[in-house]
């Protein structure tokens, strides 16, 4: 299936019918990260334009990377939301991608729009939690996704250690709350449930905020390599405080 960015969207090349127009409608909202775009169709948006926005860049800064390191690779995609990036590796030529999220409904879209898109044969997504890795697997993949929802969790050191032991080759890592600063800084900010947008993956609400540096130690903790950094843009890391990694594992 052929494919290409559309201003922040997933694009396809074929044409839908009602029907699967109305499966997509019936999902909220609220579950759409990336949107996705077909001959005839668009499939629904997230309210927040916010995050439209921020999902636009964090494309613009990863998706040559991912078409540089999969071809051929069997990709593991965390925190795989609605299944943007999965089927960016898949449409760059990967074998085989599991997307891992915690939200069935995100899942049950990514599943949906796989199914539509003719990519299921080697596309799909399941529901659970990032600390199973092992539970869930029986081999490491080639290439692991880690984009985005590092911040999420309640403990990053343990959970890179996990991923690490489930990386054959190589992770690109994306996180999207950085203290822009020098040091090894990292800060977590307490959300009440009431006011919370994202639960942690493991109980209670919040966000992690790391500087460049912390992150650097964090990933060495978890056995990886750095190869290459980005940033945005300097006159966007204001607005933008995306940090982005391509590492290998340590052998």
């Amino acid at each position: 299936m052929s494919g290409k960015l559309q201003d922040g969207s997933v694009f396809f090349d074929i044409d839908v019918t009602d029907e699967q127009i109305a499966e997509m409608e019936s999902h909220h909202e609220s579950a759409w990260f990336t949107p996705y775009e077909f001959r005839n169709a668009k499939s629904p948006t997230h309210p927040n334009p916010r995050l439209a926005e921020n999902n636009h860049m964090k494309q613009s800064m990863v998706n040559a990377t991912i078409a540089e390191h999969v071809k051929g690779k069997r990709v593991l995609d965390l925190f795989s939301a609605n299944g943007g990036f999965s089927f960016i590796a898949a449409q760059a030529g990967a074998t085989e991608v599991v997307g891992l999220e915690l939200s069935d409904e995100r899942v049950a879209i990514s599943n949906t729009i796989a199914r539509i898109a003719g990519l299921d044969d080697r596309v799909r997504f399941i529901c659970g939690d990032v600390y199973k890795l092992d539970e869930y697997f029986d081999e490491p993949f080639d290439v692991v996704l880690c984009l985005g929802g590092i911040y999420h969790v309640p403990d990053p050191a343990l959970l890179l250690k996990g991923v690490g032991e489930m990386t054959k080759e190589t992770m690109i890592f994306q996180n999207g709350l950085n203290i822009n600063r020098p040091g090894n800084w990292a800060k977590f900010h307490f959300r009440p449930a009431a006011t919370a947008r994202e639960p942690l993956a493991k109980g209670g609400y919040g966000a992690w905020s790391f500087s460049p540096g912390c992150m650097r130690q964090l990933l060495r903790h978890g056995g990886f390599q750095i190869l290459e950094e980005k940033q945005p843009p300097f006159f966007k890391r204001r607005r933008f405080t995306h940090y982005q990694a391509v590492c290998k594992v340590i052998d």
